[in-house]
């Protein structure tokens, strides 16, 4: 696949994702004003979400991506195994959420809130069995046209419930409408049923496949407790209220993180390492270097920007009760930087087949957060579980982009030089104009322009762009098998 055809793909990818964030952002802003315990009794029950999408879908994605590039792969007969198993995985899944919410002594409706909403997120772990062969067969477009419609009808229904005042199990029913949606549509796009003739000696032979895969259900497992641990414990040492508090704080730094690793690193870069490491690795070199000086680049303005602003951001957004939400928000700043270098890195890695020491660094930031939850978050709740999440990513990141650099060396150490440098002046600048008699906006502003100066000069269309080498390769080949005929 040429590289100038990634933006075409990633604009579909884009399309949907933003489509759902917008719809998503309303959503949340308006439940956000509605109620601080309402919300945050739905990121509670989406946090357990998370984790039962998770232990459904058992990081298969990224094994299924690898298996549909491959050729001579049955395509639909893995779609409609993996399918079945993930479907079998999901219901005992939700049977342990429901103990678990029991264990810990959370009422009966709440209980019922986080079941449906977890429900919803195992049948997107199905579903993406269906978008995993999208990615992989480049038909982006096909996704980009299920998401949208099933996105819009079930998020503006939850919006409609909060404008009407609905009760919250009311509200939470948006997410298991939005994940039927997608099935019904992915089943209409594929044209048959994947989980017809499928037996239980399909089953027997496929669990047999998955055992190379068990390193990224180990690493899927890890990544999303230490994502989310911090908010049980928060829920348990500062209430309902408190989650809503921290949910909005890390809304902004969620939605960006999310936008790039989601849409850009998982959908459709890591499809192209994962057949460019097998191909050339000179090629692998180059993609990765491009990526990560861009991706760089385009994180420390969107942290600047963050941090700077996050006392005016929220609780204009979200209302004035969400001021104690700030210093969480300045503190989860960082995550941007490690979702976006950490995922290249770690999908990188994946690609070399180095699974088992990935998997060793996913293990080592679970540890790091347990610590951390268990000391920070008793300590000061909100305060702590920001600083949680930000100290175990910060941890992972740290092994899994030096192992990238120590390998592959995507960036030259003067290029790390150059990196370091503009972010150590922007923020002196801002700090020294700041202490000055200066508007505030004006300090700001200073600080802003040799971050997005960097962007410019790094900026991502530079990945896209038809080397000269790419164009003596073809000329090359074209001319030997001219002779050849």
């Amino acid at each position: 696949m040429k590289l100038k055809s990634i933006p075409q793909r990633l604009g579909y990818i884009l399309g949907a994702q933003w489509t759902r964030d917008l719809s998503w952002t309303i959503f949340t802003i308006l439940l956000a004003r509605h109620s601080q315990g309402t919300l945050g009794q739905v990121m509670l029950a989406l946090s357990y979400g998370y984790l039962v999408k998770t232990a459904a879908d058992v990081g298969l994605n990224d094994f299924l991506l690898s298996s549909f590039s491959r050729r001579g792969t049955s395509k639909l007969r893995l779609l409609g195994e993996v399918s079945w198993f993930k479907l079998v995985l999901l219901v005992v899944a939700l049977v342990v959420a429901w103990l678990v919410t029991g264990w810990q002594g959370y009422d009966h409706d709440l209980r019922l809130v986080v079941l449906c909403i977890a429900a919803g997120f195992g049948l997107d772990g199905v579903s993406d069995t269906f978008f995993a062969l999208c990615q992989a067969r480049g038909r982006q477009d096909v996704e980009m046209c299920i998401r949208i419609p099933a996105a819009l009808v079930g998020i503006g229904y939850g919006i409609v419930c909060v404008l009407l005042e609905a009760p919250t199990l009311a509200i939470a029913a948006f997410k298991p409408l939005e994940s039927i949606l997608l099935m019904c549509f992915a089943v209409k796009a594929l044209g048959r049923n994947p989980l017809a003739r499928f037996g239980w000696t399909q089953l027997r032979d496929l669990l047999l496949q998955l055992r190379t895969g068990l390193v990224f259900t180990g690493m899927a497992a890890c990544a999303m407790l230490y994502n989310k641990l911090n908010v049980f414990f928060l829920k348990k040492y500062g209430g309902d209220a408190m989650v809503g508090g921290y949910s909005v704080a890390w809304e902004t730094v969620e939605g960006l993180s999310v936008l790039v690793s989601g849409a850009l690193l998982t959908k459709v870069i890591f499809p192209v390492m994962a057949r460019t490491w097998e191909e050339d690795r000179e090629a692998f070199r180059r993609l990765s270097g491009q990526t990560a000086r861009s991706l760089w680049a385009a994180a420390l303005p969107i942290i600047f920007l963050i941090f700077v602003e996050s006392d005016r951001f929220l609780t204009l957004v979200y209302g004035a009760q969400y001021a104690t939400s700030v210093t969480a928000q300045q503190l989860l700043t960082p995550c941007v930087a490690t979702a976006f270098l950490h995922n290249l890195a770690a999908y990188a890695m994946i690609s070399m087949h180095r699974h088992k020491l990935l998997f060793a660094f996913y293990l080592s930031g679970l540890v790091v957060n347990l610590i951390c939850c268990f000391t920070l978050v008793p300590w000061s709740p909100l305060v702590g579980a920001a600083l949680s999440l930000t100290i175990t990513k910060v941890w992972v990141a740290i092994f899994t982009v030096g192992y990238f650099q120590a390998t592959v060396r995507p960036m030259k150490w003067t290029q790390w030089c150059i990196l370091l440098g503009t972010g150590l002046f922007a923020f002196l600048l801002w700090q020294t104009l700041s202490g000055m008699a200066v508007p505030r906006e004006l300090a700001e502003l200073a600080g802003l322009i040799p971050l997005v100066t960097l962007f410019w000069f790094w900026r991502p269309p530079s990945i896209f762009d038809k080397t000269p080498k790419d164009a003596t390769q073809k000329d090359t080949t074209q001319k030997d098998t001219t002779q050849k005929a």
